[in-house]
């Protein structure tokens, strides 16, 4: 008789749990896109300004709970995504991170940025302004959840089901700061910057993260995947960049003027006697190296293209 009991509260619990895995299930597919779906998603920029051209050097990353581990560069990873954000704010050319790199390397500028930090000043041509950035205590904790269907007791004893539940019930806080600046680094000046603070409560579920290694009840540092440390990462940068657009419109507004924007084929030559000469406007061009990716025409010793940076022949 005994025996026929168990078995009947075995099967009922499995039955509960099959239905609350089921609905969770649902919930979770139902609400795993909603928190990114805004990511890189902004407002228009003002119109009628130039779009200066920036990189985006590895940021600095400070990374705690949740984040040890793995192989990923958290500093190339925030910088990639960066990038991409930045981009997509449309309000700069944005060069390749593999381009920025490439200009460094040619113009033997290794060393004058580090993580997170203009190292020294120095003129990196083919880039009006370069985009730093610190993410400090960067981390994931888990919180403690109550379960009114005591379905965490009824895993535990049965040994089954405990994954889905985990991802489904566990809540967690994300929190890190984010400090980002804009700098010529020809002169090491500051031209904007802004500090924001991130921090998002949820279920793991609902944020489309998969804990890896913790326990649903238990209070240790819970492990996440490379592809949920960058999807934290974004949500942290998107937040910072999207806090800091009114500083940074309000610059682009008001951007001083370079002396490389206004082109050397604006600046006044020296005083000839060009109008008694046909083909004088043919002398000055044949003197000039243009450059083969945007066109801009550059000093006749110059190595590098004073607009885009591209190597000239």
């Amino acid at each position: 008789m005994f025996r026929k009991q168990l078995l009947a509260v075995t099967a009922g619990a499995a039955m509960l749990i099959g239905g609350v895995i089921g609905c969770s299930n649902s919930k979770e597919s139902a609400s795993r896109d909603t928190l990114t779906a805004n990511v890189g998603v902004y407002p228009p920029g003002p119109s009628g300004v130039n779009k200066p051209r920036v990189g985006v050097p590895p940021f600095s990353v400070q990374a705690g709970s949740g984040f040890f581990g793995g192989g990923g560069d958290l500093n190339s990873l925030a910088a990639d995504q960066m990038t991409t954000l930045l981009d997509q704010s449309d309000r700069f050319t944005v060069v390749e991170r593999a381009q920025l790199q490439k200009l460094l390397d040619e113009q033997n500028l290794e060393g004058v940025v580090k993580p997170g930090e203009l190292a020294k000043q120095g003129q990196v041509r083919g880039v009006d302004y370069l985009l730093l950035g610190k993410v400090t205590n960067l981390r994931v904790k888990k919180e403690t959840k109550g379960n009114n269907f005591g379905v965490a007791q009824v895993t535990g004893m049965l040994n089954v089901g405990g994954a889905d539940v985990k991802n489904t019930e566990t809540v967690i806080t994300t929190e890190c700061g984010v400090d980002i600046r804009l700098v010529d680094p020809t002169s090491g000046q500051l031209l904007t910057s802004n500090f924001s603070e991130y921090k998002k409560t949820d279920s793991a579920s609902s944020m489309g993260l998969s804990i890896l290694g913790a326990n649903a009840e238990s209070n240790a540092d819970i492990s996440l995947s490379e592809d949920d440390k960058g999807k934290i990462l974004r949500l942290a940068l998107d937040d910072a960049l999207r806090k800091s657009l009114p500083k940074i419109d309000k610059f682009l507004r008001n951007q001083p003027v370079k002396a490389a924007d206004a082109g050397p084929t604006n600046a006044p030559s020296a005083p000839t006697n060009t109008t008694s000469v046909p083909n004088a406007d043919n002398a000055t061009t044949a003197a000039k190296k243009f450059c083969p990716q945007c066109g801009t025409a550059n000093a006749a010793d110059a190595k590098f293209c004073s607009k885009c940076g591209a190597k000239l022949q």
